[in-house]
């Protein structure tokens, strides 16, 4: 029995309500005296439970010429009509969290005095937040981005639309990418291992939407540059599980500038697209 009733308290019901709800579940017409007596609780706490089950449609109300008695309904509409109830508190709730952090996100640090405010941002935690912030930036974005990067986990051939957009308002994309197969690429709809041709194949297919691409044979660090003004800096290290691991973000041209001229460094180290077809047909 205490199991049951606390299976019911996960789902929203009152110490009351879950036994008032169990004791008529169990039974069939009953009276409001036979179910306090079954649920061992008060007659005057059952009355005002089973009205509201009756408006929420768990049980009709049947009436005789002695007695009002209740009646259990299906109970698969009962699962129905709780699934439909608990899923819409939460789209209510989801949508209440979502208005209220969009209204009071100006007031976030508003009150920092200016001596500690600081241009640099750690982002740590879910990796959807790390790419939700990294997406926020591209969109940002209007001069150009420079990226140093190594494919992993599932990538995609088209580039996302933030970058497109990128392209439309005149921007420019300048990527550096590792020569590493350590990633999955879906062919013929099935994700499947990536051969050298095919990194190949999908570089080819971001430089014909607009990117400029050159292929490093190790990428020390993932790295991004915004408008010449902001990094982002994916810190890497294997032994470091990714739902550990540090992103940071420095808004400061002069280390911004710094970061270019390393960028630039690493370009001219790098190999051309048609440098490394050649060198695998050798």
């Amino acid at each position: 029995m205490a199991g049951e009733l606390n299976k019911l308290a996960r789902l929203g019901f009152g110490e009351y309500e879950a036994k008032v709800f169990l004791a008529l579940y169990k039974g069939s017409v009953m009276s409001a005296a036979e179910i306090a007596k079954d649920a061992k609780i008060p007659r005057t706490s059952v009355y005002q439970i089973l009205r509201n089950f009756a408006q929420k449609g768990f049980c009709n109300e049947v009436t005789t010429p002695t007695k009002q008695l209740f009646e259990i309904i299906d109970s698969k509409i009962i699962e129905d009509k709780l699934e439909i109830e608990l899923t819409t508190e939460y789209k209510q709730k989801l949508s209440s969290l979502k208005k209220c952090f969009t209204d009071i996100k100006p007031l976030y640090k508003s009150k920092l005095p200016a001596e500690y405010k600081t241009d640099v941002e750690l982002i740590k935690g879910f990796n959807m937040h790390k790419e939700q912030k990294f997406l926020e930036l591209v969109k940002k974005s209007n001069k150009g981005i420079l990226i140093m990067n190594r494919f992993k986990g599932y990538v995609s051939p088209s580039l996302d639309a933030e970058s497109k957009n990128l392209f439309k308002r005149g921007g420019y994309i300048k990527s550096i990418y590792e020569n590493s197969t350590d990633f999955k690429i879906k062919i013929d709809g099935k994700w499947q291992d990536v051969t050298k041709n095919e990194l190949i194949k999908i570089c080819e297919a971001f430089a014909k939407q607009g990117e400029d691409i050159r292929i490093l044979k190790e990428v020390p660090q993932i790295v991004a540059v915004f408008d010449e003004t902001i990094v982002y800096i994916s810190l890497f290290d294997e032994n470091i599980l990714p739902q550990d691991s540090t992103d940071v973000i420095i808004k400061n041209k002069k280390f911004a500038k710094f970061i270019i001229n390393l960028f630039n460094i690493y370009w001219d180290k790098a190999d051309t697209l048609e440098i490394l077809k050649k060198q695998l047909n050798d």
